[in-house]
């Protein structure tokens, strides 16, 4: 299905970036990396706080260490991209700075998804995470940061080597119209 703007001044950038599982190995570049993440440098967030960190791993090992803390489910396809990490937010921030934190990660984060989408990349969230493992392998502070997701980066492999069930999902999903979630005017519609 090919996936159309219902605006014809919106950037092909946002329809053409999607998330697929399947990946291959082939490694992604220190420069690569190095502009995903100079992306979510550049992205909004309240104040200037820039609460979002990313912890990434790309050697075997760590791979091997990252790739605990997600789910059965999840690892059938997560375990081929050569990028695993997870997504964290502080959460030290007051008042209005805090209520943005997810907001602002959440920027950062799309920053990154569209970098490497203009890079020839991929980028995945990933829900599927055992929050616990996670804190125990990141030595994150519960009082201090939230672990928001997983997510992997990589380039897009064969659908034909994901698990059956996900084969069939391996294509880009269209969106909701925007007048579902866009009212003009002071109150929800009823």
């Amino acid at each position: 299905m090919a996936r159309v703007a219902e605006s014809d001044l919106v950037d092909s950038i946002f329809v053409e970036r999607w998330s697929p599982r399947a990946f291959t190995d082939e490694p992604v570049t220190d420069a690569e990396l190095a502009a995903v993440f100079e992306a979510a440098r550049w992205a909004p967030s309240w104040m200037n706080n820039q609460p979002w960190i990313y912890l990434y791993a790309t050697t075997p090992e760590d791979r091997q260490a990252m790739l605990s803390v997600f789910m059965d489910y999840s690892l059938a396809w997560v375990s081929k991209a050569p990028v695993v990490g997870l997504v964290l937010a502080k959460t030290e921030l007051e008042g209005f700075m805090g209520r943005t934190r997810d907001f602002d990660t959440g920027a950062a984060t799309m920053s990154m998804a569209l970098q490497a989408n203009r890079l020839g990349l991929h980028m995945h969230l990933v829900g599927g995470i055992v929050l616990d493992a996670a804190y125990e392998l990141t030595g994150a502070d519960r009082d201090t940061t939230e672990i928001l997701a997983g997510f992997v980066i990589g380039r897009r492999g064969d659908p034909a080597d994901l698990p059956e069930g996900l084969r069939e999902r391996e294509a880009p999903n269209d969106r909701n119209p925007v007048s579902s979630f866009a009212h003009c005017g002071t109150s929800l519609p009823q």
